[in-house]
């Protein structure tokens, strides 16, 4: 068990494309976003638990034993499809996660710390703030107490966090704030899936003219907007999810194409946000928003899970667009793509992980 300081940082995502589709064993694209999650951990002189959350403006003290037993109380408050019910604790997933870790030590090891958590990744925004906050928080307590990888793989610990947030997550958020760059997440025969990391070259020549939007947290959480929608992609010959499978895998091979081709990739674009329309998930403002930008020549696609009502999605990707007073009431996200993934710092020695360490899926 280290007596040192443990930082790590993640950074955000987005999924490019394959976004519910994914979820019914099509393929899916994401890149990592130079957005980060923060998390600090030092050691107490008590057995007290510190949580501290400047952006929410959140500063807590917990017994062990409060956030030992917290996962198992916090589930109580999921209907099925693990939709949050009731009101959920500003700290929630900080707790959720806290005790996930704590499960995995004897007494003997108890101790305890405190965590600081700072985020510039816009939260419910399809930006992978939980993911992110999964992988930073526990790759810091898994470091902190010296819980060894091959026995605890920080993937696995994540993927448990993120269940707490999405309930079913496919994975491929906390996986691309771990991995960092592209990572196209993948269907194998024997119903399982496994991670490509591309190179960090790959598909940035087909995005570099791409610009994000962040059109504000969605009225619904991405549990609940995938438990409303999931039956309209299910059946053996769903047109509906034939038609994303499709677009989805011309969108990868155009990703790694040597030549620049924007029309085809506003196509691609076009036809898969058309899908999610058609799927239900693009409010009715943010929909007249995107036929605004294809008037003037350009293509956008919510990313994410998007929203049932209201008048925001989450994510936008533009490209093409001219500079449009529809777009300016919308904070642009500054941020590069294909960002190196997770970093975690101790004694001042910077370490990184590899991702056959980390993983319990297969990775290319």
């Amino acid at each position: 068990m280290t007596a040192t300081t443990i930082q790590a940082r993640a950074p955000g995502k987005i999924i490019l494309m394959g976004e519910h589709a994914l979820l019914h064993g099509c393929p899916a694209i994401a890149t990592s976003l130079g957005l980060y999650c923060d998390v600090q951990v030092r050691p107490r002189n008590d057995q007290y638990i510190e949580l501290q959350l400047p952006g929410l403006d959140h500063h807590r003290c917990y017994t062990l034993a409060t956030l030992l037993d917290y996962p198992s109380r916090e589930a109580q408050l999921r209907i099925p499809g693990f939709t949050l019910t009731g009101k959920i604790d500003a700290d929630y997933l900080v707790k959720c996660a806290i005790g996930v870790i704590l499960r995995k030590l004897t007494p003997n090891q108890w101790r305890g710390f405190s965590v600081r958590v700072e985020s510039t990744i816009p939260i419910h925004c399809g930006f992978g703030s939980s993911g992110a906050l999964a992988v930073s928080l526990a790759a810091a307590l898994l470091r902190f107490f010296d819980l060894q990888p091959r026995q605890h793989p920080l993937e696995s610990v994540a993927m448990s966090i993120e269940r707490y947030q999405h309930g079913q997550p496919s994975g491929i958020d906390h996986n691309t704030s771990l991995l960092g760059s592209t990572v196209e997440r993948r269907p194998m025969a024997d119903g399982n899936f496994k991670l490509i990391a591309w190179p960090k070259s790959a598909a940035w020549l087909q995005l570099r003219d791409v610009q994000l939007y962040d059109t504000g947290a969605a009225r619904e959480t991405t549990g609940q907007v995938i438990t409303a929608t999931r039956q309209r992609l299910e059946g053996p010959d769903n047109a509906l999810l034939k038609r994303m499978r499709h677009t989805a895998e011309r969108f990868r091979a155009l990703l790694q194409r040597p030549v620049l081709m924007p029309s085809t990739l506003k196509h691609l674009l076009k036809e898969y946000e058309a899908a999610l329309e058609s799927l239900g998930v693009v409010p009715r403002n943010i929909a007249k928003l995107i036929r605004v930008i294809e008037k003037a020549g350009g293509a956008a696609k919510i990313c994410g899970a998007g929203a049932l009502s209201g008048d925001q999605a989450g994510a936008l990707l533009v490209i093409g667009a001219p500079a449009l007073p529809e777009l300016s009431r919308y904070r642009r996200i500054e941020a590069p793509l294909a960002v190196d993934g997770l970093q975690i710092r101790e004694d001042a020695h910077d370490q990184r992980l590899s991702p056959e360490k980390l993983c319990a899926y297969p990775v290319d």
